[in-house]
């Protein structure tokens, strides 16, 4: 059975058991001689001589004192009353007990601070409409009570089903109105709000008694106490609020450390399975990069191992041709082959050990060099290019000599591929600008030139494998230069980038110093 139907099922045994209560037990009380059907009854207008007196007072004073047929007529009525108010008493145990015990609560519909405010709302509601019956005495203020007395009962029952449910749940605050509207709350601000209104709602409706109570010397004990109720529930609740949010802190802090995440059921439990979903994702796309990669790098060995032998034929073969005596056109178009060749093997070469190192599988080995040596050791292997392209280097370093621990290997090849580049497509007749900066944790090294075309591209872009200016490409290169300093220096722990300033293009690597250094 659904929820739904199963409550409101419930909700209809209520009703009638308070229906059957509220007429019963009049009936009772009428079969055992007191007065209240007969006050029911009674026209007001036979009261004109009597202005002060009370509806039951007025309802005794017409009483005979003697008895008569007609009276003994009226004990058989009010006897088959008494009976028939036994039964719909009986009717109304009965379904008031199949609706809390057979239907009871399996989850919450207003809660245990929820009843408490309604009781207090229909407690002071039922004082209310009492205070009016008493000063204008009508048979529609009557009919109004019987109602109200039908709700009031309707009230007690509901909230003893919510109370026992309550209990079965193991008294959970989960079931407090409170904190499933401010679990509801798409942001904590409105949460918190839910429960300061809350309160301040409740403490208004205790300080209203407190006064009645010092003005007029009585209170609803009922309604008070069920105030108090409602705000005991209120704090709880926030507490628990609190709690739940230290529990989201939590798996917050174990998601940024990359831990496992534990959902739990408070408050925040809708984020903390979004959370859990986002970390799931980012493992499945690292799993999947991983196995991409490491198939890239399985690949690229691959076909650079199938590549390097027939190149190495192909030069090999050039090399011995070109001892040959061949006409002057067969010596220049052997001379291009073995050109081709040697910068295809060059360029498998860098792309085979760009993907090892970039993947991880060739780890940096750490030694301390001197920096400056390694960049006037770079520098001196280019001095013939440097020479015909026409170009001279200007250098600004921050000290002779520099200790820095890293791979010389590699940023002899960063240093290489930047002052490289620089040449390829540097203007003619300019100069090279190599400059050192000491900062408070770090080296920075600053290799900038005059480019020989326009610069019409981001920098960010650039740096991406293969990629190459537009005016660039008539231009011997692989696209890798770049790619190949940022991924070395960062595989060393240093940091790489470039800027453009118009025409000026600047490479930056940065090396962290070392120990001694700092």
């Amino acid at each position: 059975m659904s929820l739904k139907r199963r409550n409101g099922i419930a909700c209809c045994l209520l009703l009638l058991a308070a229906i059957c209560w509220t007429f019963g037990y009049r009936m009772v009380q009428s079969g055992s001689g007191e007065s209240g059907i007969v006050a029911a009854s009674y026209s007001p207008t036979e009261a004109t001589t009597y202005p002060t007196s009370t509806p039951a007072t007025l309802a005794t004073e017409y009483i005979p004192n003697e008895t008569t047929p007609a009276d003994e007529t009226v004990e058989e009525t009010n006897g088959g009353n008494k009976f028939l108010g036994f039964l719909l008493c009986f009717v109304s145990a009965a379904s008031a007990g199949i609706a809390v015990i057979g239907f009871w609560q399996t989850a919450p519909i207003l809660g245990p601070d929820g009843v408490s405010m309604l009781a207090a709302i229909e407690c002071t509601a039922y004082d209310t409409l009492q205070n009016v019956e008493y000063i204008l005495w009508t048979s529609t203020f009557l009919t109004l009570t019987t109602y109200a007395n039908i709700l009031t009962g309707f009230t007690v029952l509901f909230a003893l089903r919510e109370l026992w449910g309550w209990i079965r749940a193991k008294f959970s605050l989960s079931w407090c109105l409170a904190y499933r509207i401010a679990k509801c709350s798409p942001k904590p601000q409105l949460s918190l709000l839910v429960f300061v209104g809350w309160i301040i709602l409740a403490l208004s409706g205790i300080g209203y008694h407190l006064i009645w109570f010092a003005k007029y010397g009585r209170r609803n004990e009922i309604s008070f106490w069920s105030l108090i109720a409602a705000t005991v529930f209120c704090f709880l609740c926030l507490w628990n609020y609190g709690a739940d949010l230290e529990h989201f802190k939590q798996q917050l802090n174990s998601f940024q450390r990359g831990l496992p995440i534990t959902v739990g059921d408070g408050a925040f439990a809708q984020t903390e399975a979004q959370l859990l979903d986002v970390q799931t994702q980012h493992e499945e796309a690292v799993r999947t990069a991983v196995t991409s990669e490491r198939f890239k790098v399985e690949l690229i060995s691959n076909v650079s191992h199938d590549l390097r032998t027939p190149l190495t034929a192909i030069l090999g073969y050039s090399e011995l041709l070109q001892k040959e005596a061949l006409s002057p056109e067969g010596q220049e178009q052997l001379s291009r082959l073995h050109q081709k060749a040697g910068y295809m093997n060059d360029l498998v070469e860098s792309l085979f050990e760009l993907t090892k190192v970039s993947s991880g599988v060739i780890e940096a080995k750490k030694e301390e060099i001197d920096l400056i040596r390694l960049l006037e050791q770079t520098t001196g292997l280019f001095d013939d290019q440097l020479t015909q392209a026409g170009l001279s280097v200007r250098r600004s370093y921050a000290s002779d000599s520099i200790p820095v621990v890293t791979d010389g290997a590699r940023m002899h090849q960063v240093f290489a591929n930047l002052l490289g580049n620089a040449i390829k497509y540097a203007l003619t007749g300019t100069r090279i600008y190599l400059e050192v900066k000491e900062t408070e944790r770090s080296y920075l090294i600053r290799m900038m030139n005059t480019a020989s075309y326009e610069m019409d591209f981001k920098p960010d872009e650039i740096m991406q494998r293969f990629a190459r200016g537009d005016k660039a490409r008539s231009t011997k290169g692989s696209g890798l230069g770049l790619a190949i300093a940022q991924t070395y220096t960062e595989s060393v722990g240093g940091k790489f980038h470039v800027a453009v300033d118009g025409d000026q293009f600047s490479a930056i690597v940065e090396l962290p110093k070392t120990e001694r250094n700092l």
